[in-house]
């Protein structure tokens, strides 16, 4: 899981607009095309492709143009409960088709105390903004296989419930792990980053 340190900046003019649009339809507005809502969605993705550098935040797998899953923009506290942080920025960040779809995360209560700022929330997720993903989450290697393991509350909850230790998840992670820590000169790992990506 990726650690991120700040989230996309919004023009000022384009979250007003768009904090001027009734609660009880941001939901249903996200689909809009309207000028506001593209340039909040461009923003958001722009900065999570270079802050993530092409990879989901949850499970490291490569999305976008240069991976085999499409990026999608995710909210960590679902737009489907929680409709007025559908457009806050912290909010979201890009994850994978898989992490993000019908069979893992796409609406689960992430949030275990709510509170009126954002910022504030107690989430039951490992938040990619707000938490250390190291002080929860860990690995283990185990006779050439790389195991995920929760170290808090949070971090077993995160793992279980965006099912982290699914075995694509751990096998994608093990390629990563083994090739940072391998000792390649620059243009070693530049040939097997493309190997990868021509997968």
């Amino acid at each position: 899981m990726l650690k991120l340190s700040a989230c996309a900046s919004i023009d000022p003019a384009v979250q007003t607009a768009l904090d001027h649009i009734s609660v009880n339809v941001r939901k249903e507005a996200w689909g809009r095309q309207t000028n506001s809502i593209k340039a909040f969605k461009k923003a958001v993705k722009d900065h999570g492709m270079r802050i993530q550098r092409g990879k989901c935040v949850w499970c490291e797998a490569r999305v976008g143009h240069r991976g085999r899953r499409s990026a999608h923009r995710d909210h960590v506290a679902p737009k489907d409960i929680y409709p007025d942080w559908t457009f806050e920025a912290k909010n979201i960040i890009l994850s994978c088709e898989y992490c993000n779809g019908f069979q893992v995360k796409e609406a689960l209560d992430t949030i275990k105390v709510r509170a009126a700022d954002y910022s504030k929330c107690k989430f039951w997720i490992v938040h990619p903004y707000f938490d250390d993903p190291a002080k929860h989450i860990g690995f283990i290697i185990k006779k050439n296989r790389v195991v995920i393991k929760g170290l808090s509350q949070k971090g077993i909850w995160t793992v279980r419930e965006l099912r982290l230790q699914s075995a694509t998840a751990t096998a994608a992670r093990a390629i990563e792990i083994v090739i940072d820590r391998a000792k390649l000169s620059a243009q070693d790992l530049s040939l097997i980053r493309q190997a990868m990506e021509a997968l």
